[in-house]
């Protein structure tokens, strides 16, 4: 091979590069938004994981149609399946960009490409279809693993791809067990926007919020045991800026404290956020992210300056918490302890939380 060939294809694949930098509709478990190149990367180990029920298919030709389908977004991005019959000339501008991508390349290999993505788009060779019906499935399988926003429409997953995954015994017993997972996000998604109601913590709400708390963090790798004798102690001490419940049918399924905390550099304002609980059998279905939106939302109209807590910054990070190296809570791991400010301004210093924190240690 001669040198221009070698760069030629070192810059082909830089170009590519800018394929995991496009986003898609899905998420990942963690929240974040998914890019092209991760789904295809996927898409490629689920062929992979079920080879042994594709024997009867070129298994290289897959692999390399899974690396090429998607290839072309990377000059102008992804178009989500839920809008694509608002963009007719998607697949003409995917084999448009593709052709851009792919100048770089010796001509033997780009028409490799280019015909593994033509083969691709017309579906008509046992490859093809296969590769179709895997690239639906990887869809799903990811719509229903991720941490989506609350309006995320599963419905229309149930329909979505329908004549692809058809094709094999195998894609259709996947697309049963993924269709079922689906259903019941369905069903999570109507009960979320059914309710719950947020309101005030309201006397006679003390042992509900006890006992959603026990169970709540009963068996979690970071609780103590304490969190219920943490909420009792600061409302006992008047130290409760905020206590909001999360109450569907009648019932409290989520809890919220806010309390004051103290900065070593004077700064006044703050407050921690925590314990925060949901119900067991109710995580997952976006209480949590009510809770704290209703939370700050609370705080930021009291005028607080800021908010500081303790969590996963998987988590947290959604809601505008940050690790800031000048703001410290001795004894805790750094990298959990975080905190967002309202008005910019932040303290340095060691934070410090309310006695009640310290019941039961």
């Amino acid at each position: 091979m001669d040198i221009d060939q070698i760069r030629g294809r070192l810059d082909f694949l830089r170009e590519a590069e800018r394929l995991k930098s496009v986003l898609r509709s899905a998420h990942t478990a963690s929240g974040r938004t998914e890019s092209t190149a991760e789904h295809s990367w996927r898409l490629c180990l689920m062929a992979m994981a079920f080879e042994d029920e594709l024997a009867d298919l070129d298994l290289l030709k897959v692999l390399k149609m899974c690396v090429v389908h998607d290839l072309g977004e990377a000059i102008h991005g992804d178009i989500p399946a839920i809008v694509q019959g608002a963009h007719p000339d998607k697949s003409a501008q995917e084999r448009e960009d593709l052709q851009v991508l792919t100048r770089t390349l010796d001509a033997p290999l780009r028409a490799g490409i280019l015909a593994l993505w033509d083969e691709y788009e017309k579906a008509e060779t046992p490859e093809a279809r296969a590769v179709k019906a895997l690239d639906k499935l990887e869809t799903l399988l990811q719509h229903n693993q991720g941490a989506n926003p609350p309006d995320f429409d599963y419905e229309f997953n149930l329909g979505y791809g329908q004549k692809h995954t058809g094709s094999r015994p195998l894609f259709r017993a996947m697309r049963a067990l993924v269709d079922a997972d689906t259903q019941k996000k369905v069903e999570a998604a109507r009960r979320a926007q059914a309710g719950p109601a947020l309101r005030p913590e309201q006397a006679g709400d003390e042992a509900a919020i006890r006992q959603l708390t026990v169970a709540a963090f009963a068996g979690a790798a970071h609780a103590d045991g304490t969190e219920h004798l943490i909420v009792d102690a600061l409302r006992a001490a008047g130290q409760l800026t905020l206590s909001l419940v999360a109450e569907d049918g009648g019932e409290i399924v989520g809890h919220v404290a806010v309390s004051p905390v103290a900065v070593s550099d004077g700064t006044a304002g703050w407050h921690g956020l925590g314990p925060i609980s949901v119900a067991p059998a109710r995580q997952g279905q976006g209480i949590g992210r009510l809770l704290m939106d209703a939370a700050l939302a609370g705080l930021r109209d009291a005028g607080a300056q800021g908010c500081v807590l303790l969590g996963d910054p998987a988590f947290y990070g959604r809601f505008g918490f940050v690790v800031r190296p000048g703001l410290v809570l001795p004894g805790v791991p750094p990298e959990y302890f975080q905190a967002v400010s309202f008005h910019g301004a932040w303290p340095v210093g060691e934070v410090r939380y309310h006695a009640a924190f310290g019941v039961g240690a």
